[in-house]
């Protein structure tokens, strides 16, 4: 009995094994017309979506949601690599093994040549260097150090916060000869952050390689935005980052007051989302004191979230939350 189920179930492998196969030769074409069209070959919605159809299909037949998924993702990542085979001529160097660094190394690695090295490592040249490092002067003493041997190459840092660094960098940039490019990544460790966004900012010594790193970041599967300025980027962050931080730290404040925890068993569904952001906020409080301290814009946007925060108060009051303010 046992034994003629294991070859039932030998059989079944056998045929798997076949499908995955034809799969996997059908991504390699999809991956030549990718390229011939000139389109990223890592597509999050894309993976989203199969992922999805996978957990739903896998689901009626009784797989967990947890093996469906890594089901699905083991199929895809096998796909993916088949259509990465051709790497983008690229050489990057990461300065610096933080959550960011390691989490950029992993996806990048997958389209092109990666080294990541610590701060007090000897630098490892490539054609573009990222400074997965803080905006401090410390950070700008490697550039300095360092702005020698860039000449030629795309320098980039990742710092969240630009205006106190961004013009400093600028004008080494263009007294050494290397390609400035501002980066700023919307995500920390993530196990998977295809599909985030990455913002560009270059510089006066940049625009001429803003296609190259636009493709890197594209090829790898990130949505990237490219703004205009230092000075836009953090009034823009002044509202998505800061002005974040000051509700959750404002609603975990009131939460204390009233005597609930952030694990309390009466959190809905939508705050328990909630409260797990407020978490990583709190895991690394250096984080949002450094981009109230830093973004020249945070002080005017606290300021503007405390008269917003009567206007809500007053339109619940008058039964108008919203304000007129369309959706």
């Amino acid at each position: 009995m046992l034994s003629e189920l294991r070859r039932g179930i030998d059989a079944v492998d056998e045929e798997l094994m076949r499908l995955i196969g034809e799969r996997v030769r059908l991504a390699a074409e999809v991956g030549r017309v990718k390229r011939s069209l000139g389109l990223p070959i890592v597509d999050g919605d894309r993976e989203r979506e199969v992922i999805a159809r996978w957990v739903e299909g896998l689901g009626r037949f009784g797989v967990d949601l947890e093996s469906a998924i890594g089901i699905a993702q083991s199929i895809i990542g096998a796909s993916t690599r088949i259509q990465l085979t051709n790497k983008l001529d690229i050489r990057v160097t990461i300065v610096g093994s933080g959550r960011v660094g390691r989490t950029l190394a992993k996806v990048l690695g997958r389209v092109t040549n990666v080294a990541l090295q610590r701060r007090s490592e000897e630098l490892v040249p490539g054609d573009i260097i990222m400074l997965a490092t803080r905006p401090t002067p410390d950070s700008l003493d490697i550039i300095t150090k360092y702005s020698g041997r860039f000449r030629g190459s795309v320098v980039m840092d990742l710092f969240s916060v630009k205006a106190p660094m961004f013009r400093l960098i600028e004008s080494e940039s263009l007294r050494a000869g290397f390609h400035y490019i501002s980066a700023h990544p919307l995500f920390g460790e993530l196990g998977n952050p295809i599909g985030e966004t990455v913002v560009l900012i270059p510089s006066k010594s940049g625009s001429d390689r803003i296609d190259m790193t636009r493709e890197l970041f594209t090829d790898a599967g990130f949505k990237v935005v490219v703004l205009s300025s230092p000075e836009e980027h953090d009034r823009l962050m002044a509202y998505i980052q800061v002005a974040h931080h000051i509700l959750l730290l404002t609603l975990y404040r009131a939460m204390k007051r009233a005597g609930l925890d952030l694990d309390t068993p009466l959190a809905t569904h939508s705050l328990k989302y909630t409260l797990k952001a407020l978490e990583r906020i709190l895991e690394q409080p250096e984080v949002s004191n450094e981009l109230f301290r830093l973004n020249p814009y945070s002080r005017s946007v606290a300021e503007e979230l405390g008269d917003l925060l009567k206007e809500v108060v007053k339109g619940l009051n008058g039964n108008d939350v919203i304000g007129g303010v369309g959706t």
